[in-house]
């Protein structure tokens, strides 16, 4: 008798064993760097949009990949952007940035209806966004965008900023912006009191404060408002030397900023050579530029990676590894590169990209190479999920 139950106890589990796996997709025996540290070897199970489970124990899913001389990553983050078609979102995607931060708009309808197609949509990396930036009549980047509101004598500051949260702004972005540029004299720009009104009432709102600002002076005055970051490094060579008190003042509030410099290692064979000779006499060069990321680094100051990518200017592919290679001349190491295109923006922005833990969304990009031994297999992409799903 116990012999007959015990075979039908055996054929009980193995009826139980062969039913349903318990996750959609496991990855088996990967690296993996989850925006902040090494997790080292692991098992990756999604289950719908989701990650399910990060573990060295033995997992099943329906479709079970090999992970072994492979390594994943989150989703790389363009922290600073202007699209204009939605190719620019399916460029990025290919390469294994699945999220960009729109940093204005005109159009802001357009950018709003982006962003829901890009929530879900295969092949798109997903699109945040600002809508307009705030700045006054006149003032940059109204040579641009002449029909976005400013804030004016009929436009207050609350009301300026509540028309963005109303229109699904992700953060508010604000223009200082009063240098003379390529001979052409400053344009009108947001005085110091509008500034600091713009980031109080907006983090009274619960939202985050980014600041179009390129010089030490006013970067460092702005700071002193308490800004979220910057999303720019200072441009110019009259600034030189920087003073320690920028890099302390920055660090001191724990903000963050957006260098958007990769641009400066791009040719300049091809420009015209009115604007290569201003730009030589005028704004920091590569070594310049490394040399105050490395400070900026070295003084506990978060480096978010970003590119200014735009329609003939920046790319939104392959040139987001030029600001990833600047930040390599810095001295940073390859890790601490990796946390700049991933983890430091979920940090700065408090948004759900860059980072893969249990519990969060499943987009990620599964490597043929580790790049913390060389950052160049960043480029070899064997696989992208968005969502939990592939294309």
């Amino acid at each position: 008798m116990n012999r007959v139950l015990t075979l039908v106890f055996v054929a009980l589990l193995s009826i139980a064993s062969s039913g349903p796996a318990e996750y959609d997709t496991v990855i088996q025996n990967v690296e993996l760097f989850d925006g902040h540290k090494v997790r080292g070897v692991v098992n990756i199970a999604i289950k719908g949009d989701t990650i399910a489970a990060i573990t060295t124990e033995t997992l099943t899913g329906n479709d079970m990949i090999d992970g072994r001389s492979k390594y994943m990553i989150p989703g790389m983050v363009n922290a600073h952007v202007h699209v204009s078609s939605i190719e620019n979102l399916q460029t990025s995607y290919s390469l294994g940035i699945l999220s960009l931060l729109n940093m204005h708009t005109g159009l802001e309808k357009r950018e709003h209806n982006w962003k829901e197609i890009s929530k879900d949509s295969a092949g798109l990396s997903r699109l945040y966004g600002t809508g307009h930036a705030a700045t006054v009549p006149g003032g940059h980047p109204t040579q641009y965008s002449p029909d976005m509101e400013t804030i004016s004598d009929s436009i207050s500051v609350e009301e300026w900023v509540d028309h963005r949260m109303n229109n699904k702004a992700d953060y508010i972005k604000i223009v200082r912006d009063h240098h003379e540029w390529m001979g052409n004299p400053p344009l009108p720009t947001l005085s110091y009191d509008q500034i600091k009104q713009i980031i109080d009432y907006a983090h009274s709102k619960g939202y985050k404060a980014v600041v179009h600002a390129n010089t030490v002076d006013e970067i460092t005055r702005i700071a002193e408002f308490g800004p979220d970051g910057f999303v720019h490094m200072p441009d110019f060579k009259e600034d030189l030397p920087v003073p320690e008190s920028f890099y302390q003042t920055l660090a001191d509030r724990g903000i963050f900023v957006v260098t958007t410099s990769g641009l400066l290692l791009k040719p300049m064979e091809n420009v015209p050579p009115f604007v290569r000779d201003w730009v030589e006499n005028n704004l920091l060069d590569v070594s310049q530029r490394a040399e105050i990321i490395k400070r900026m680094h070295e003084s506990g100051i978060m480096i978010v990676a970003g590119t200014d990518a735009q329609q003939g200017l920046m790319n939104f592919g392959t040139d987001y590894f030029l600001e990833l290679e600047l930040y390599k001349k810095a001295g940073l190491s390859n890790i601490e590169i990796l946390r700049t295109a991933t983890g430091n923006a979920s940090r700065a922005f408090d948004l759900p990209v860059g980072e893969l833990k249990v519990g969060g969304n499943a987009s990620m990009v599964l490597l043929s190479g580790s790049p913390i031994n060389d950052l160049g297999n960043l480029k070899k992409v064997e696989q992208v999920w968005k969502n939990g799903k592939t294309r």
